[in-house]
């Protein structure tokens, strides 16, 4: 005997509302812990720059530029702790929910080109002078 599956299960107001409101909570748990892993990231990307001005502001031979751009690195890396600490799911907010899986595939595709239209409008050369700073190991594996 099989059953047939494509049929939608028939269920009372009441179990529809009770289910819908489970559902509601299982995702706000699911947020509530991608929001803490966020702030553990961004907080461990912070402590690792942290460690590195030390490094630099104990080591005698560190140039100027050196301690600079550590300086600038652990700057960087605290504000945007305290950004994702003020919201952790903001990036989340951002993007509309999809009410189906139709609507969902159809949101996929677009979401994908948006990467490559900004790497269309990237400047074709970069001079020495204006040469992007390296990514930190721990947000190169984020992106």
């Amino acid at each position: 005997m099989m059953l047939d599956v494509s049929t939608e299960l028939q269920v009372d107001d009441e179990t529809r509302a009770a289910l819908l409101l489970f559902n509601e909570r299982v995702e706000q748990n699911a947020a509530a812990e991608r929001g803490k892993k966020k702030i553990a990231k961004a907080e461990r990307i912070k402590d690792d720059a942290a460690k590195e001005v030390r490094r630099v502001n104990n080591n005698p031979d560190a140039t100027a530029e050196e301690k600079a751009e550590a300086e600038a690195k652990y700057k960087e890396a605290s504000d945007a702790f305290q950004v994702v600490q003020a919201n952790p799911l903001a990036d989340e907010q951002k993007k509309p929910k999809p009410e189906t899986e139709a609507e969902a595939e159809d949101a996929a595709p677009a979401e994908d080109a948006a990467p490559a239209e900004a790497e269309d409008a990237a400047p074709a050369e970069v001079s020495a002078d204006e040469e992007a700073p390296a990514v930190p190991e721990a947000e190169a594996e984020s992106e």
